[in-house]
């Protein structure tokens, strides 16, 4: 085992002595004032520590505190580390189309959205990035300092340039000149494709430099209105401007030997970009170093430390304070302090995992902590790594074991659980949650959040609405369509059954013969009575003289 700071040993040692010697021979108030024998008298021993023992315990938290500042490790060897970069231009289109609102909340904050996705899963890349509409403006050159970029990013607006329309061969000549002394050439445009029906001079300029284009396309076919201080934009007849994506700028992507992509909000296409742009070009490897890698000891005399002072300002007695502090110390070696509160080596390493986008890994990490620590933030942190992952219900679950009096961490756990909720298209529960948060605090995202949740509610709705009208009307159609099957069975039992009757009587009158019908006739002549025309009587008939007419 070695020291890697023996300074802090050597130095704050000695007067470390000192102070105890000078605390050790220091009378009390009461000890100058009265006789030794007179305060004997006066002291009543409640088996606590006493002033010795304090001081005792004291020095000895001391002492070890400086041993864990000089951090006692043991070395493991050295490790080559070696970095990789990758050098990009990052163009965004700030157009007045880029108001538009087809893509929530519009298409400039969506573009923006997208790309700081891409800076925190693509930590080897060397990032310069521009704005343009029929001009353009650096940005950021070229660095991998992601919070700066994201700072100049989200200062970014529609305010930076006033001239109007898209002229991307800007960012490709910008690409030409910021990439020179690249081996490969990747220009990344954020745009919604501006008015060209063709691009044959970009891809031309394109071709001729090298220039791998990659599109992400920031609109729908559908499209929006565009809009200037809340009025939208109309043309000379005094109609709408409805602006929409230009798909035929995919062809300067494809022939550029880039790719074109379509994203929405809750997706994993900067993913596949990143992944994309890895497998088709070779990140350079940048100056490697070796370092020596420890395993480090400092959290045990620093825990130990912390139980001598807990115990050195405790009012216990005597006999109690030793046992709890003899039991604490035997059960010590036994604890897991590789994932312990003092474990900071793995906390950090959930970090950088986290920021790196290797949430996989950041979870296990994030794990470890929860198992030794079960504090709000261990689960906050745990939670949030889930959510990145995609394992949405997993991080609604553990959000809820967040009990905090904080009310940032209240808010921001509401915040998420609300996000998580949405993600698994549970909007009412989302909007529960989005406005338990804002009974804390109220912030624009916060706002922008609960509108779209009332319109994914009302969708939602206006969906459930129709799939019942639309099976109500199946229903109907089947039920008619049964009724008719049996009424129309019926007509043709019924139709047989009138047929029968005929279709026999047709048979017995062909059974019928006409010698037969001769004969009848024959018959009948014979039977025939007698007529005699009847004769009427023309007398008058009395009547009595009381009958009444009828």
């Amino acid at each position: 085992m070695i020291l890697l700071n023996p300074s802090y040993l050597i130095f704050m040692m000695i007067p470390a002595i000192i102070l105890f010697f000078l605390i050790i021979n220091q009378k009390s108030n009461l000890n100058s004032i009265f006789d030794e024998n007179i305060i004997k008298k006066l002291t009543f021993d409640n088996g606590s520590l006493g002033k010795t023992g304090r001081n005792f315990m004291l020095f000895s938290a001391l002492i070890l505190m400086i041993i864990a500042l000089s951090r006692p490790v043991i070395p493991k060897g050295d490790v080559v580390i070696k970095g990789k970069k990758i050098d990009l231009l990052v163009a965004m289109d700030i157009s007045k189309s880029m108001q538009a609102t087809d893509i929530y909340p519009n298409r400039l904050k969506f573009a923006k959205k997208k790309l700081y996705e891409f800076i925190a899963l693509f930590a080897e890349a060397n990032i310069a990035v521009i704005a343009f509409s029929s001009q353009g403006f650096l940005v950021s050159p070229m660095t991998q300092d992601s919070t700066t970029l994201k700072y100049l990013i989200e200062n970014l607006s529609l305010q930076s340039l006033s001239t109007n329309g898209t002229n991307l061969l800007i960012p490709i000549t910008k690409a030409k000149s910021f990439l020179k002394d690249s081996s490969q050439k990747i220009l990344i445009i954020f745009t919604d494709g501006g008015d060209n029906e063709k691009f044959k001079k970009e891809i031309q300029m394109a071709k001729d430099a090298n220039i791998h284009i990659y599109i992400y396309a920031t609109a729908t076919k559908s499209g929006a209105s565009m809009q200037e201080d809340g009025v939208s934009i109309k043309d000379k007849q005094g109609n709408i401007v409805i602006s929409k994506l230009n798909e035929k700028i995919k062809t300067l992507a494809i022939n550029s030997g880039g790719a074109y992509i379509v994203g929405g909000l809750k997706d994993d296409s900067v993913a596949l970009l990143v992944e994309d742009i890895k497998k088709k070009f070779k990140m350079q490897d940048i100056n490697s170093k070796k370092v020596k890698d420890y395993k480090e000891f400092f959290y045990y005399p620093l825990s130990l430390s912390l139980l001598f002072m807990l115990f050195a300002f405790s009012s216990l007695p005597r006999k109690i304070s030793l046992s709890i502090f003899a039991s604490m110390f035997l059960a010590l070696p036994n604890q897991n302090l590789e994932a312990s509160v003092f474990d900071f080596k793995t906390i950090d390493k959930a970090h950088k995992a986290y920021e790196a986008g290797n949430y996989k890994d950041a979870i296990d990490s994030y794990g470890k902590v929860v198992e030794s620590k079960k504090s709000a933030e261990s689960y906050y942190d745990l939670a949030n790594a889930l959510y990145k992952d995609g394992q949405y219900q997993k991080a609604f679950e553990t959000y809820k074991k967040v009990e905090t009096e904080d009310k940032n961490l209240e808010y921001k756990k509401l915040f998420n659980s609300a996000n998580s909720s949405f993600a698994l298209k549970k909007y009412e529960d989302a909007l529960k949650y989005y406005e338990d948060a804002k009974k804390i605090k109220s912030e624009k995202d916060l706002e922008d959040n609960i509108a779209l949740t009332k319109k994914m509610i009302k969708k939602k709705k206006d969906k459930d609405k129709k799939e019942e009208e639309k099976d109500k009307k199946k229903k109907e159609e089947k039920e008619k369509e049964e009724k008719d099957k049996k009424n129309k069975e019926k007509n043709k039992e019924g139709e047989k059954n009138s047929e029968k009757p005929s279709k026999a009587k047709e048979k017995k009158e062909e059974k019928i013969s006409e010698k037969e019908v001769k004969k009848w006739e024959e018959q009948l002549e014979k039977s025939k009575p007698k007529t005699m025309p009847m004769q009427f009587q023309n007398q008058e008939i009395k009547k009595d003289k009381n009958e009444k007419p009828w």
